[in-house]
C-alpha cells in the first residue's frame, strides 16, 4: 500500500549577533537572509542582545542588515550546521563631551539629536529621527548605533534653556567606531551689589554662587563699594553672602543670560539700644554691657548717664547680652534675643536701686528703710508717751 507523509523540516539553529562598527551589540535590527538556491528570503529582527535567531537550511545565503529601514551592512554565508555569525553594520557612535570656558566638564546636561535620511526598505521614503540623553557626571553623553552619513542638529540645554547656538551642527558624520563632538556650555556675568540694612555698601564680604546641580561653584568677596563680578557658567545658581561663615542672605538666580542684582541683607549693620533701669525705673550709668554674637565674640562697653548704650554694625540672629553692675564679675541679668532689625531693649535690675547717684542693693535699703522706720515709731511712741506724761503731771 502506498504511504505518503509530510515531513517539516526547521533548518539549522544560527545565531547572528548584529554589532555596530565598535562592535557592540544592537537590537532592532532587521536581518534578511536570502537563500539562493531555494529563492527564499528569512527575516528576524535582533532582540535586546543583539542577537537574530533565524532557522536556515542548508546552503549559501546572501545577507543584508537594515536599521530604521535603512539598509546598514550586506554580507555573503554558508550554512552546513549550526552557526554564530557575527554581522558588522555600518552604525558610529558618538561621544558627546560638553565643557565650560574653564574646560571643566558640566553634567546633566539635556541632549537631543534630529536628523533627516531616506529609507531605502520598500522603496525610498525620507524620514525625520531624533535621539536623545543627558551627560553623565564627567559630562560626556554617548549614544550608540547611528546612522552615518547624516547631519545631525544638536541641542544642549540646561533647566529646559537651549545654550549652544552656533555650536549646533554635525555635518555629515563618517562611518566609524566613534566619533567625538564637543560643546561648549557658555560663560554668563553675575554681578552683585551687596548692602546692609541702611542700604549702605558692605565692604569685604564673600559672595558665593554655586550651581544647583552641585560642581559649579565661584567665591569671591565684595570690593570698596560692596560690588562684585563673577564669571559663571550657563546654569541655575544659590546665590549667599557670608560674613565669618555667617550667612547673611541668599536667593536664587537665572543666568541664562548676564545678570545685576542687588542683596540686602537686612540683619547686617543693626543699631541695638540698650537701656538698663532699677527697682523704681531709674536709669543705671556705669553698668557694663556686653554683647555676643555666636561666631563673631562679643562686644563691651559701659551705659552712659541716662542708662543707654547703643551698639553699631551689629549683625542680627541670636544674641545674648548681658549686664553687669560695676565691679561685679557675674552678670545681673542676661537673655537671649533674636534680633532681625535694628531693635532697643531694656534692661529692669530689681535688685538695685539708685539712690543719690549710688547704686544699693534693694535689699538693702529695704532693711535701712525698715530699721529707719522702726527708729522714728520708737521715737514718736516715747516722745508722745513724755508729753503725755508731762501733760498728767501739770494737772496735779
Amino acid at each position: 500500500a502506498n504511504d505518503t507523509q509530510t515531513f517539516d523540516v526547521p533548518g539549522f539553529k544560527t545565531e547572528i549577533f548584529t554589532r555596530n562598527i565598535a562592535n557592540k551589540t544592537v537590537p532592532n535590527i532587521l536581518v534578511k537572509a536570502y537563500d539562493i538556491s531555494a529563492n527564499t528570503y528569512y527575516d528576524t529582527t535582533s532582540g535586546a542582545d543583539g542577537t537574530a535567531f533565524p532557522m536556515l537550511d542548508m546552503g549559501n545565503y546572501s545577507c543584508e542588515a537594515f536599521y530604521k529601514d535603512v539598509r546598514v551592512g550586506e554580507m555573503n554565508f554558508t550554512i552546513t550546521k549550526e552557526e554564530e555569525i557575527n554581522f558588522t553594520c555600518q552604525l558610529t557612535t558618538i561621544n558627546i563631551n560638553v565643557i565650560d570656558s574653564q574646560n571643566v566638564n558640566i553634567p546633566k546636561v539635556s541632549i537631543s539629536l534630529s536628523y533627516n535620511y531616506t529609507k531605502n526598505l520598500g522603496g525610498k521614503e525620507n524620514r525625520t529621527g531624533i535621539d536623545y540623553g543627558e551627560t553623565d557626571i564627567a559630562g560626556i553623553l554617548q549614544l550608540h548605533s547611528l546612522l552615518p552619513n547624516v547631519t545631525y542638529m544638536i541641542n544642549a540645554s540646561r533647566y529646559g534653556q537651549v545654550f549652544n547656538q552656533g555650536n549646533d551642527t554635525l555635518d555629515n558624520l563618517p562611518p566609524m567606531p566613534y566619533f567625538d563632538a564637543t560643546i561648549f556650555c557658555p560663560t554668563r556675568i553675575l554681578q552683585v551689589k551687596v548692602m546692609d540694612a541702611q542700604n549702605q555698601s558692605i565692604v569685604n564680604v564673600n559672595v558665593e554662587a554655586q550651581e544647583l546641580m552641585g560642581g559649579l561653584h565661584y567665591s569671591k568677596p565684595t570690593d570698596i563699594n560692596g560690588a562684585v563680578v563673577l564669571d559663571c557658567t550657563f546654569g541655575r545658581y544659590f546665590v549667599k553672602v557670608y560674613t565669618s561663615e555667617i550667612l547673611l542672605n541668599e536667593t536664587t538666580v537665572d543666568l541664562f543670560q548676564d545678570q545685576n542684582i542687588s542683596i540686602i541683607c537686612k540683619r547686617y549693620g543693626l543699631n541695638v539700644s540698650i537701656k538698663v533701669v532699677d527697682y523704681f525705673g531709674q536709669p543705671i550709668s556705669n553698668a557694663n554691657v556686653t554683647l555676643e554674637r555666636e561666631g563673631l565674640g562679643f562686644q563691651s562697653t559701659l551705659t552712659q548717664a541716662d542708662g543707654t548704650v547703643t551698639f553699631s554694625n551689629v549683625i542680627g540672629g541670636n544674641l545674648r547680652i548681658a549686664v553687669y553692675s560695676p565691679s561685679q564679675t557675674q552678670p545681673c541679668v542676661s537673655n537671649t534675643f533674636i534680633i532681625e532689625n535694628s531693635a532697643s531693649i531694656q534692661f529692669k535690675i530689681d535688685k538695685y536701686v539708685v539712690l543719690a547717684g549710688l547704686l544699693i542693693e534693694t535689699s538693702q535699703l529695704a532693711t535701712t528703710v525698715i530699721i529707719v522706720l522702726t527708729v522714728i515709731l520708737i521715737v514718736s511712741m516715747e516722745v508722745y508717751r513724755r508729753k503725755r506724761f508731762t501733760q498728767k503731771k501739770s494737772s496735779e
